[in-house]
């Protein structure tokens, strides 16, 4: 099931682009997993991937998963951040209210992609 947490994240998400491969790797973990709940997306004042246009962030919940930690292990394995940054990642479980974090920068790769 594709689901978004509440009306307000909607609205967010609806309210800008958003990056292609974000949209790929969302894509994706719905593909795999058959769950995708989207918790947070574009968030006007965040002056981090969520506040960025086109929306380069997104968090979704991680406790519909078996294994959150493997799902990102996957994600990192697949793409590539930023080829220039080899230590960031595009996928993480952090937070007070543990989820997983997706994160896209402009020169994000499929692995083995130049």
């Amino acid at each position: 099931m594709i689901s978004v947490k509440e009306i307000r994240v909607l609205k967010g998400i609806l309210s800008v682009p958003v990056n292609s491969t974000l949209i790929d790797i969302a894509c994706w973990i719905y593909q795999k997993t058959g769950d995708l709940i989207i918790t947070s997306g574009y968030r006007p004042r965040d002056m981090g991937v969520h506040g960025q246009n086109p929306l380069r962030g997104m968090d979704i919940r991680s406790h519909v998963y078996t294994d959150p930690k493997r799902l990102c292990e996957l994600i990192n394995d697949r793409w590539k951040y930023d080829p220039a940054r080899p230590e960031m990642v595009c996928a993480m479980v952090h937070g007070f209210h543990v989820h997983i974090h997706l994160q896209v920068h402009p020169r994000t790769r499929l692995r083995g992609d130049k």
